[in-house]
Order: structure tokens, then sequence, then C-alpha cells
């Protein structure tokens, strides 16, 4: 007998078993006791190269044996799942290793359903987009009424008119930074406060009700503009198009009823202006039940893996913030104009009134219906193809309201309703290119802030080129080679890349 077959006269030969991992593996390791060396062997050894899943490495300890504390345990993690990964946090039932089941079909549907909460946040996201709108629309609605019993002079009501974009410009600005000190859904609820109370205090007698009220309610939804495309980021990172959509589509369509139902419900229930812009304030009072119920608190996304606070300076210091900046403004400024002069100039063309409201309505119809299919749209088709697509549907309405402006005026408000959908788009976008929701706010309010104040110049830009020229043609080229700059800013602002990458490191906190 060789000398290294003997056993030590000190320690005790090595005790072996071997273990069974699986269908075809062995583990042989030192057993726990016994009096005697046994091998037993379970199974077929793998082949060679070969290692069985769960399986100790070969010459590392079983557990309860020496050498089997936290050396072997983390060679037996680096082999299992490789030097760079961790081993994954299950919290369920290992469904990962040969015993795995299927789960059931009530499994799948209890893991699928909605959770209450979840179904509360999107209603109150739904409400809330209702609620935007009429406060701007059923405005513009009563102006000849509201001009004839206050005496209100041309200036003084293209003011109150022009209102609304300069509250959206310059209120946005805030929002960012007023989200971050007291949580996005608390400044939600002060939103609605006050809008609320702006719009009941508007129809109090006297211009400084009117215009003080305005102003209030208008600042709360120029604040919940600029938090709707963070909450989508916050509470529905994997459905971010297709919820854009939906509010989307829903602030088009209460912005729509209240342009059509303000006056016949004024005038049914035997009110004047006050009631019309008034009763408005109940839908923002109902909005803000479900947003008390969410509660207060500082909501977190659950995926993300820092936070980040930049302000509405740090994203003007990106690149992509200014192209979403002017692609939003172009497109709004557009939209401005057409919805306020597009009645005029058909009505110049020999149009009647009524006609020429009957074609804007068709106009504000299919951009709502293009809004609830951008998600579709966006999924099908690279983005870039769906901006062009949209910039040629306006730039063909305009060519033909230059051609044939009353004939084919129908084909025309329906192309240029097409092109509207540049809205939904550039909020999408503004969705998708930030990281995080608070990345997503603050790029949100500068995109719209900057937005507006673009959009504000249009309307005025174009009745001053149509007074100083006589005719509608100059004002439409305008458009035209507008368009231009509204698709260079689309084609820069949809190349993929995400605004926190373009902050500066010192913007960015844990």
């Amino acid at each position: 007998m060789s000398p290294d077959s003997r056993a030590s006269p000190i320690l005790p030969a090595p005790r072996t078993a071997t273990v069974r991992m699986g269908p075809a593996c062995h583990v042989t390791g030192p057993a726990d006791d016994g009096p005697s060396p046994v091998r037993t062997r379970v199974g077929t050894a793998p082949a060679p190269g070969r290692h069985c899943p769960g399986s100790a490495l070969p010459g590392s300890a079983l557990p309860g044996s020496p050498g089997s504390g936290s050396d072997g345990a983390a060679r037996l993690r680096r082999h299992r799942y490789g030097p760079e990964r961790t081993r994954p946090d299950r919290t369920g039932p290992d469904r990962t290793g040969p015993d795995r089941r299927r789960p059931t079909v009530l499994q799948v549907i209890q893991e699928s359903r909605p959770s209450g909460r979840a179904l509360l946040v999107a209603t109150a996201v739904v409400l809330l987009a209702a609620a935007l709108r009429p406060p701007v629309n059923a405005l513009g609605a009563v102006i000849p009424e509201l001009r004839d019993d206050t005496g209100l002079n041309g200036a003084a009501a293209g003011l109150l008119l022009a209102l609304p974009t300069l509250c959206f410009a310059v209120i946005g600005f805030a929002a960012p930074v007023t989200a971050r000190r007291l949580g996005t859904h608390r400044t939600v609820q002060w939103s609605l406060v006050a809008l609320t109370v702006g719009q009941l205090v508007r129809v109090l007698p006297g211009p400084v009700a009117l215009f003080g009220g305005s102003t209030l309610a208008l600042a709360g939804v120029a604040m919940a503009n600029v938090l709707l495309p963070g909450l989508v980021r916050l509470h529905f990172p994997h459905h971010i198009p297709a919820m854009t959509a939906v509010w989307t589509t829903v602030m088009s369509a209460g912005g729509a009823v209240a342009t059509g139902v303000t006056l016949p419900a004024e005038r049914a229930l035997g009110g004047d202006w006050r009631l019309g812009i008034g009763m408005w304030a109940a839908l923002s009072a109902v909005t803000l039940l479900p947003w008390l119920m969410l509660g207060g608190r500082r909501a977190r996304p659950v995926h993300a893996t820092r936070a980040i606070g930049p302000g509405i300076v740090a994203v003007a210091r990106t690149r992509l913030g200014w192209m979403l900046a002017g692609y939003f403004g172009t497109q709004a400024l557009q939209a401005y104009v057409i919805f306020g002069w597009l009645p005029e100039l058909l009505i110049d063309q020999g149009m009647t009134d009524t006609r020429a409201t009957a074609y804007v309505s068709i106009l504000g119809v299919v951009a709502v219906l293009i809004s609830a299919v951008v998600p579709f749209l966006l999924k099908v088709l690279p983005t870039v193809v769906v901006i062009a697509g949209m910039a040629g549907c306006y730039l063909t309405g305009y060519v033909g309201l230059l051609v044939a402006p009353v004939g084919p005026a129908a084909l025309w408000c329906v192309l240029i309703g097409l092109g509207t959908g540049a809205f939904p788009v550039a909020l999408t976008l503004v969705a998708l290119r930030a990281r995080t929701q608070a990345g997503t706010t603050a790029l949100s309010g500068f995109t719209q802030s900057i937005g507006y104040l673009i959009a504000s110049s249009g309307p005025v830009l174009f009745g001053f080129l149509h007074d100083l020229s006589g005719a509608w043609d100059a004002p439409l080229l305008l458009l035209c080679g507008l368009l231009l700059v509204h698709l260079g800013f689309g084609l820069l602002a949809a190349r993929p890349r995400i605004v926190e990458d373009e902050l500066p490191p010192d913007t960015a906190r844990d």
C-alpha cells in the first residue's frame, strides 16, 4: 500500500456521498455522517463538459460540510448565474427548476387583472383630461354675448382670449418645481382647486373678477397640462402611447363638447353667459374627488433606479428639449391659427356662418379620431413616417384652400384635421424621451411653456398678414413655410434619445 492511499493517523478519511440533482446528474461530496466511507450512486453522470443545473461544482463541498460556507456558496452562485449576474429575488414559488409548474388559468387571470388603485388612477387621469379644455373653449363660445353684456372693447376681448396661451407659457415653467416640492398628486389637487374656484370667480360682476378668475382657472389648467405626461410615465410606464392617446383624445373631445354644448345648455336652462362658463366648474369639482382618494403621497416610479431633479433651466441646455419645444410649438401654432381663422376665411369665400362653423366642426371631429389611432400608427410605422405624413396632410389642406377653398372644403378640413394628430404625437414623444417621471415633468414643462409662447404669435401674425395684403394667400403661404420648420423639428425630435443623457451630471441626484 502506498503512503498516499493510507488513512491519516490523525484525521479520519473523508466520507463521500452522491446526491441526485436531476434525471441524469449526480454530485459527489463529503457525507454528513456515517460509520464508513460509502459512495452511493443515483442516476447517471453527466457527459464530460456538462454540469447539471442546481448541482454543486466539481471540487466544491456540499452544504453542511467543511468548506461549504460563503466560499462554496459564492462558487455555486457564480457557476449558476454567471460572474456578472446576481441571483433573482424570488418572492413566489420557484418555477425555474426541474419541478416548475405552469400557472393555472385562474392565476393568469388574477395576475393580469388591474388592481382597484390602477383603475382609480386611470379614471382620475381621464377625468383630468376631460376637465382641462372646457374652461378655454366655453369662453370662446360666449364672447359675443359677454362683450354685449359687459361692454368690453375689442382689445380687452382679445386679451381675454389670449390668456390661455399666455398662462400655459408662463405658469408651465413653475409646474416641475412645484411638483418636486409638493408631490405630483398634491400639485394636481391644488390645480383642480384653482380651476374650480377660478371658474366660479370669473362669473362675478366686474372686469377684475372676470380677468382674475380666468387667470386663476387657466393657471390650474396650465399646471395640469404639464403634469399629465409625467403622470402617464409614472403610473403606466409600459403603456405610454396608449394612455397618451386616451387622455389626448378625451381632452380633444372635451373641448369639442364644450364648444357645441355651452350655448344650447345655457339657453335651455334660461341663463346667460355666466351660466355658460360657470357650469363647467362642476366637472372640475367632480374630477377632484378621485385625486383626493389617491392621496397626496409622493409617488415614485417602481422601476426607477434613480430620480433626477432637473428644472426648466437644465432642460433648456439640452438639444432634445429645444427640438421637442419647436415641434410642439409649431404644431400648436398651426392648430390655433386654423381653429381661430378658418371660419372667417370660409365666410369671406361666400359661405354662410352656419356652414363655415359646420366645416370647422368636421375638423374637430377628425382631430379627436386621429388622437385615438396615434398609438396604432406609432406601433406599425416609424415615427418619422407618422410625423411626415401628418405634415403632408396639413400641406395638402392648405394648398387646397389656396386653389379651391369652397367646393371641396370638407376634404380640406378632413386633411387639416389629420394634420392635427401632431398634437398627440408631440405629447407621446415627451413621455417617451425621458427615463423617469421627474425628467418627463421637466421636459413637459419646458416643451409646453416654450411651445405655447411660439404658438401665441401665430394668430396675431396670420391676422396681420391678412390685414396687410387684404387676401388670404399670403397668410396661407406663411403656414406652408412654417410647416417646413415644423417638419424639421419633428424629424430631429423623433431620433431615439433620452433627455437625462443630455443633462449635465450635476443635475441628477440619487
